[in-house]
């Protein structure tokens, strides 16, 4: 007597393997989502000084494959892009800015500029090369006007 047995495909197997999937891939997009985020500055304000404003325009003239990375007093504070400003706050006080230039600078070690920040200012600077090919923060511009 020959038994005959039956494949049994269940709905919930596949269901539970679907699911298990789609939570991967939300999971690698929510990842995706918060390394590519805007980092916030870790300069704190204190309640009683009013911050001052940050703003970093990016010459175009730099070619749309160099991305410009910012550091403030050491650390990272975010990148631009091709089209793109930064615009962040610093508390006031002494600060230090670096940029290079990414994904193969010329000269491998960030241009620093040193910038004594006061309450309730903007400041603001281009990112531009100079005639050796280093990449720096300019101010002349305008961009917005410095307030003094």
């Amino acid at each position: 007597m020959k038994v005959k047995t039956m494949k049994i495909n269940t709905y919930s197997t596949h269901s539970a393997i679907l699911m298990l999937m789609v939570s991967l891939l939300f999971s690698a997009f929510v990842a995706g989502q918060a390394v590519g985020a805007d980092p916030r500055s870790p300069h704190t304000v204190a309640q009683s000084q009013a911050p001052a404003h940050l703003i970093i325009k990016r010459n175009p003239n730099l070619g749309v494959n160099v991305i410009v990375r910012l550091w403030i007093d050491g650390q990272p504070a975010g990148s631009i892009g091709y089209g793109h400003t930064y615009r962040g706050f610093l508390t006031p006080g002494h600060h230090i800015l670096a940029v290079l230039a990414s994904p193969n600078p010329r000269w491998p070690v960030p241009w620093q500029l040193p910038l004594d920040v006061r309450s309730g200012q903007t400041y603001g600077f281009t990112a531009v090369t100079d005639g050796s090919g280093t990449l720096i923060l300019d101010g002349r511009f305008g961009f917005p006007p410095r307030v003094q």
